[in-house]
C-alpha cells in the first residue's frame, strides 16, 4: 500500500513539474503604461530550444477590441535558441486599455501555416490614450 501511495505522489509531482515547463514566459521591457506609437520590447523565454529553421509569431491585442498586432519571432539573445527579444512600436492608433498576448503561433521548418500554438504566461500591459468609438453593429439589406 505504501509503495502505491509513493508511486502516486511521484507521478503527481512529475506531472505538475512537466506542466509548469510547457509555457513560454513573456515579459515587457517596462511595466508601462505605454502609449500609441511608443516603442515596446518583449522578452520571450521558451521552455525548449527552438529547432533550427523554425519560427514563432507573437501577436498582441487589446482586450476590448479585436486588433491583433503581429510581432514575429524577434532576435535570439546572444545566440540562444530559447531566449528572444522583440522590439516594435505600437500602432499610432493603438486602442487604449489593457492588452494581452492573443496567440503565439509556432511554425516548424518549411511550414507555411500551422495550428500549433505556444501557451504563455498571462502577460498584460496597459496602453494609455484617447478612446474612440468603434462600430459594433450594421444593418444590411439587399438591392436589385
Amino acid at each position: 500500500m505504501k509503495s502505491i501511495l509513493l508511486i502516486l505522489v511521484a507521478v503527481a509531482t512529475l506531472t505538475c513539474t512537466a506542466g509548469a515547463q510547457e509555457k513560454a514566459a513573456v515579459q515587457t521591457s517596462k511595466a508601462g503604461p505605454f502609449h500609441p506609437g511608443e516603442s515596446i520590447t518583449f522578452k520571450i523565454k521558451l521552455n525548449e530550444p527552438m529547432p533550427k529553421g523554425s519560427r514563432f509569431d507573437l501577436r498582441v491585442s487589446p482586450l476590448g477590441v479585436d486588433e491583433e498586432v503581429a510581432l514575429g519571432s524577434g532576435t535570439p539573445v546572444a545566440g540562444s535558441s530559447t531566449e528572444f527579444t522583440i522590439t516594435t512600436k505600437l500602432p499610432e492608433d493603438a486602442y487604449p486599455g489593457e492588452w494581452h498576448i492573443s496567440v503565439v503561433w509556432f511554425f516548424l521548418p518549411g511550414a507555411g501555416w500551422t495550428h500549433r500554438t505556444l501557451s504563455t504566461n498571462d502577460l498584460r500591459f496597459t496602453v494609455e490614450g484617447k478612446s474612440y468609438p468603434i462600430p459594433s453593429a450594421a444593418d444590411v439589406s439587399v438591392t436589385k
